[in-house]
């Protein structure tokens, strides 16, 4: 039985090794992550990064907004949102 459990702090989940190698598998065959191996997707998922939703770029977490209906937003797409004249609803 595995007992390694790790935090995808990207989406706040507990999953074991086991599931996140699978995981990885999954998104390198669908070439829907960047990551070149196992250990930098796990560095990725595991760190203090998250993704805009906006421009789906990785940003340090501290350097992103969470907006009520749009989801985690960097600096420069908050900016070209409210540049549109769209009101922003951010969660504290």
């Amino acid at each position: 039985m595995e007992k390694t459990v790790i935090r995808d702090t990207e989406r706040c989940e507990e999953l074991t090794l086991t599931d996140l190698r699978a995981e990885y598998e999954t998104l390198k065959n669908g070439s829907e992550t960047e990551a070149e191996t196992f250990e930098d997707y796990l560095e990725n998922i595991t760190d203090g990064n998250g993704t805009c939703e906006w421009c789906n770029e990785i940003f340090e977490k501290s350097e992103l907004r969470q907006e009520a209906d749009l989801g985690c937003l960097c600096n420069s797409c908050v900016h070209a949102i409210a540049s549109r004249g769209e009101k922003l609803n951010f969660e504290f």
